[in-house]
């Protein structure tokens, strides 16, 4: 895991799939250099994400990049961030136990990666960091991830430089350079 930077949630995947924004036809550099991206290990997954796909060109032809997301010492971190957040935790653990959202956070946050997503954060006037409602980008930024969106963490772009973080599928574009050839 030594290469690895970046966690990835479902919806980047979607993003990816047959006739969806970067579908290989439309934008095959993107595509391919997303490919690239998890050939090399720069950038992977978890178990739950994949349960989460119904595309099965990832989940078939990538399934090495899907890795456990509960391990003994990932259960210490998860239980510690359940600690500190338990209404968000506590609400998935509860109504949605198979959704990747807060075992995405605890594994980055362990590891040291940066998520990505297309998830929108929400902004400060309009959330209680106690609630069940809270995202990726939301909860992450709680626990001092630099996050990056399009909409309201724009003065963010181009701050992230390494370890816990969140960004977007674009600023992961603009860092990876996956525009180019």
């Amino acid at each position: 895991m030594s290469k690895t930077k970046y966690l990835l949630d479902t919806n980047i995947f979607v993003r990816f799939q047959s006739g969806q924004q970067y579908d290989r036809n439309c934008f095959p550099i993107h595509f391919n250099n997303f490919l690239k991206l998890l050939d090399e290990g720069i950038a992977i997954s978890i178990d739950k994400v994949k349960a989460e796909l119904s595309d099965e060109f990832f989940t078939r032809e990538y399934r090495d990049i899907f890795v456990d997301s509960i391990t003994g010492d990932i259960s210490d971190t998860y239980n510690k961030l359940r600690n500190k957040y338990p209404d968000y935790f506590n609400a998935y653990a509860l109504e949605n136990p198979d959704d990747a959202d807060p075992y995405l956070i605890t594994y980055a946050y362990h590891n040291d990666l940066c998520i990505v997503t297309q998830d929108e954060y929400q902004s400060a006037s309009s959330i209680n960091l106690n609630s069940k409602k809270l995202n990726i980008p939301t909860i992450s930024e709680a626990l001092g991830a630099i996050c990056v969106d399009n909409k309201d963490k724009k003065e963010n772009i181009n701050k992230y430089e390494s370890g816990f973080g969140c960004i977007c599928l674009t600023e992961l574009i603009r860092l990876e350079k996956l525009m180019e050839k």
